[in-house]
């Protein structure tokens, strides 16, 4: 839920986009067709939006099954999509402790098959598909799976209109018109929305490139509020790949990567 401060429902949200766009506080019926292609531009904005940032305001953690000894792949759910952004991992959790037992990196898809042969756990996803690069072992039986998700926002859905003017209008439920835009920020939305309304009319494309502008100017405020850390962490495994010979074809070299194990060395 967005702040009582600044959250908007729809009709105020409407306002505001004709406030930005004429200067006035003007108000338009919410059967009228003005309003509804307002409230078909505030859609496009969410969308739109959502798309700009990995925002935390749509990001949960989801459970999507558990762990059987040589699974492979696990369904997701069509309404959600793996966020995969910095150091975001699956996680397999031990359910009777609840602790995070194991991590899993993204890596592309079609680089999956390069790491069969890993202990290491990694995995990638297609669609509704989350594919691990090994099979679960036998240890690994039981736990839960838990995936970052990102969801989608909740759009506006206004009754369709009778196309014969001769038909009296559908009206719009109150709960509709109270409904509050999905962001917790809903300005970043209604200036989108304006700088696309601005877009489709002769008179207001003059204004376009001021819209746009300030529609970017509260966006980067905005993604540097919600990315913003005070520490760095530790950097994921890493792979230094130099031989001891141009060629190639001689043993490993005295340059260690992260996926050597040199416990078996004798000191």
């Amino acid at each position: 839920m967005p702040n009582a401060e600044v959250q908007m429902d729809l009709d105020e949200a409407v306002a505001e986009v004709l406030g930005l766009l004429t200067g006035m506080d003007l108000q338009y019926l919410p059967e009228m067709d003005r309003y509804q292609a307002i409230t078909r531009q505030l859609n496009r904005a969410l969308r739109a939006v959502a798309l700009d940032n990995e925002w935390s305001y749509y990001h949960s953690i989801e459970s999507v099954g558990t762990c059987r000894v040589g699974q492979r792949q696990v369904e997701l759910r069509s309404s959600v999509r793996p966020r995969i952004i910095n150091d975001d991992a699956v996680r397999l959790i031990d359910p009777e402790t609840e602790q995070v037992v194991e991590w899993a990196y993204f890596i592309p898809r079609d680089a999956l098959h390069k790491m069969t042969d890993r202990s290491k756990l990694w995995c990638s996803h297609t669609k509704s598909l989350l594919e691990f690069s090994r099979p679960f072992y036998e240890g690994e039986d039981g736990y839960q799976i838990h995936i970052p998700v990102m969801r989608e926002p909740r759009m506006f859905r206004l009754p369709a209109q009778p196309e014969d003017p001769n038909e009296p209008l559908v009206m719009v439920p109150q709960e509709i018109r109270d409904q509050l835009v999905d962001f917790d920020y809903p300005d970043l939305v209604i200036r989108r929305a304006a700088y696309y309304y601005a877009q489709t009319s002769p008179i207001m494309q003059p204004r376009v490139q001021t819209l746009e502008a300030n529609y970017k100017e509260l966006m980067y405020a905005l993604v540097e509020r919600d990315t913003r850390n005070t520490d760095t962490p530790y950097m994921n495994e890493w792979s230094l790949g130099i031989e001891a010979s141009i060629y190639g074809d001689t043993a490993r070299s005295h340059r260690p990567s992260a996926d050597y194990d040199d416990s078996s060395r004798m000191f």
